[in-house]
């Protein structure tokens, strides 16, 4: 599954923080690649957003809640609608920014060579706080990605939607996956998940992917 380099990569880190071995594999699994390459194959299928509402010639994008960064750089190589500028990864893991740092740095040196120049920026942070600590507001973000809703608070979700700018594209991810015990808000179904933003997002389109154990849920839309 991976090659020599990334497992070369995986082993420093694993020494570094030996607590987070299965962490860091779990981050880099075959469903984690699955949901992050169909979140950007519906992404790709939104030209009229991408080139009429967003002025700027190039994007930023934030991705909240990151974890190590691997939808960063499936958005890079993968998102084909425009040039990617920057891409802010929020995650309140102080030890995320660290690990996500070393596990990509090799592809960053890469993509510098190739001229991909997208910068991926890892900043430890609540998301909660986003509005108090950073210059850069969530309005200000042509896109916004959550793919982890299931690990949080229903008011923290609510919160965030509510600082989004008007033509903010947001994509929320969910599952029906009760069996993990960090996953605090999860939903039965798609209908579900889009009940909860009904009332709060226009524009909705919803997704729904099957794998083995549980059902994950997409939502992508706008603010009303």
């Amino acid at each position: 599954m991976f090659d020599r380099d990334t497992l070369d990569t995986i082993r420093k880190i694993l020494e570094i923080y030996p607590d987070r071995i299965m962490d860091v594999l779990n981050s880099l699994n075959h469903n984690q690649y699955a949901s992050k390459d169909w979140l950007i194959e519906k992404l790709n299928e939104y030209p009229h957003h991408f080139k009429y509402k967003t002025i700027d010639k190039k994007l930023d994008v934030c991705i909240l809640a990151s974890w190590y960064g691997l939808l960063a750089y499936r958005l890079i190589e993968k998102f084909t609608l425009k040039k990617i500028n920057n891409i802010d990864c929020f995650d309140f893991d102080p030890k995320a920014k660290d690990v996500a740092k070393k596990l990509w740095k090799k592809i960053d040196t890469d993509n510098i060579k190739n001229a991909k120049l997208t910068y991926v920026k890892f900043i430890e942070q609540d998301i909660n706080d986003i509005e108090k600590t950073q210059n850069k507001k969530l309005k200000e973000y042509p896109l916004v990605i959550l793919t982890s809703c299931e690990h949080l608070k229903q008011k923290d979700i609510d919160n965030i939607i509510s600082k989004l700018g008007e033509y903010t594209l947001v994509v929320l991810q969910s599952n029906n996956y009760k069996e993990v015990n960090e996953h605090i808000n999860c939903v039965d179904s798609l209908e579900d998940f889009a009940n909860q933003y009904v009332s709060k997002l226009k524009n909705m389109k919803i997704y729904e992917k099957d794998f083995i154990k549980y059902k994950r849920f997409m939502i992508i839309g706008t603010k009303i």
